[in-house]
């Protein structure tokens, strides 16, 4: 989206005599919204890490809301977020949309328990974690960084989903060796998620501005 474009709401901080007119991507950030709408890439990685940290110690009591339509992508990214979800003290509410395949899926689960949530429409696949492009090292340690993390995160990967599915590994391990999508009955059942919808969900708190108040005068309009 050219910047020109990114439409302004108003938004009134902590310590601010009056509200302003900021960026909606600004206004997002500071009610604690997470977006992530592509295949996990080093780049969408480090800034959701950088948010919920930020966040985190910014306000350790308000909770996160994650909205996830992710296909894929680096799985070392994938579990470097799935951590900072689980390092964060506020609750992390994640709301799956479209599709949320392989480290989507394992994101989207990650969210705190009874908190995850998809969309009616929206589905969910699980397989056996692999390298991504994402992940590669460049030079010659490629193939050893492949084969030692390989094995580690497969591990990893399947322990955290028997853990929180109350799945034995054993089946975790097999149902992984093939793709494995579900609808959102079929993902509560397995348990990779609460709820279909978003009701009974933490929102953050909200610092909503009535934009009637606003006097002209101060030159605050929205962009076009």
């Amino acid at each position: 989206m050219d910047i020109a474009s990114v439409p302004k709401v108003p938004f009134q901080g902590p310590g601010d005599e009056e509200p302003n007119w900021v960026e909606l991507y600004h206004r997002l950030f500071r009610g604690r919204y997470l977006f992530l709408g592509k295949p996990l890439d080093k780049q969408a990685a480090d800034q959701i890490t950088k948010s919920l940290i930020y966040l985190n110690q910014e306000n350790k009591e308000e909770d996160f809301l994650f909205f996830i339509q992710c296909r894929g992508g680096g799985m070392t990214l994938g579990v470097g977020v799935y951590d900072a979800m689980q390092y964060v003290e506020g609750e992390v509410s994640t709301i799956g949309i479209g599709l949320n395949a392989s480290m989507g899926a394992f994101i989207l689960h990650g969210g705190t328990l009874t908190k995850r949530a998809v969309t009616e429409n929206a589905r969910v696949m699980i397989h056996q974690p692999h390298m991504s492009p994402y992940d590669n090292p460049p030079g010659p340690l490629g193939s050893g960084f492949d084969a030692f993390y390989m094995r580690n995160l497969r591990h990893y990967v399947a322990r955290i989903y028997a853990k929180t599915t109350k799945q034995s590994f054993r089946l975790i391990y097999q149902l992984l060796e093939r793709d494995m999508y579900m609808g959102p009955d079929d993902a509560i059942e397995f348990g990779l998620i609460d709820q279909v919808g978003v009701e009974g969900l933490n929102w953050p708190e909200s610092q909503y501005v009535n934009v009637e108040s606003f006097d002209d005068k101060n030159g605050l309009t929205f962009m076009d």
